[in-house]
């Protein structure tokens, strides 16, 4: 005799991966998932209150061009060196700048010197720069390769980044035991961003 165990429920049966009519599966689902979007948007909430904010984005690059003429002065005994110039670049319009340099003979007509510059335009903005610079001089001229590199500014110029090349032609005009005074012309090329 075989006995067969009958079921209450005559429902035809389920397609694999269904959810039986009344459960809460489709519910569960989408309940997690609002869950995890609530919980991201807080990760970023906290995360925007406990990291500091980004640097704004750099300036719009600019084309840095202009020529200008000058006086320097070599102190022969200590190397020291300073220049003073006037001119026009093309985002400060008319400018002035002074140098305070240091200055090393590397041979016996070449020389190398470094220090820091600052450029004001006519409304009172400025430049600061780091300056390295290599060359080469006869007992009358000077022929000096300069890098400036930008490391800020106030006014609109405040945060200025960029970098130039000063290619600087140059005529002794005074000569004495202590010293040397050089009036020197020089053309810029190369970018800023502000």
């Amino acid at each position: 005799m075989t006995i067969t165990r009958q079921t209450s429920n005559t429902a035809a049966p389920r397609a694999a991966g269904t959810a039986r009519a009344g459960t809460p599966r489709p519910r569960l689902i989408i309940l997690a998932g609002a869950v995890l979007v609530v919980l991201a948007g807080l990760a970023f909430a906290v995360a925007a209150l406990v990291w500091p904010a980004a640097p704004p984005a750099p300036g719009t690059a600019r084309l840095l061009t202009g020529t200008g003429t000058g006086t320097m002065t070599i102190d022969l005994f200590t190397g020291a060196m300073t220049s003073d110039i006037t001119g026009h670049l093309s985002v400060l319009g008319a400018e002035t700048g002074h140098d305070n340099l240091t200055c090393t003979q590397t041979g016996a007509d070449t020389l190398r010197y470094t220090g820091s510059g600052t450029f004001m335009a006519a409304d009172g903005d400025k430049l600061f720069l780091a300056i390295a610079g290599t060359g080469t001089f006869t007992p009358t001229t000077f022929q000096i390769t300069e890098t400036d590199v930008i490391t800020g500014g106030t006014g609109r110029f405040a945060g200025a980044r960029g970098t130039y090349t000063d290619t600087i032609s140059s005529v002794v005009v005074s000569n004495t035991p202590s010293g040397l005074i050089i009036r020197f012309t020089a053309t810029t090329h190369g970018q800023i961003r502000y």
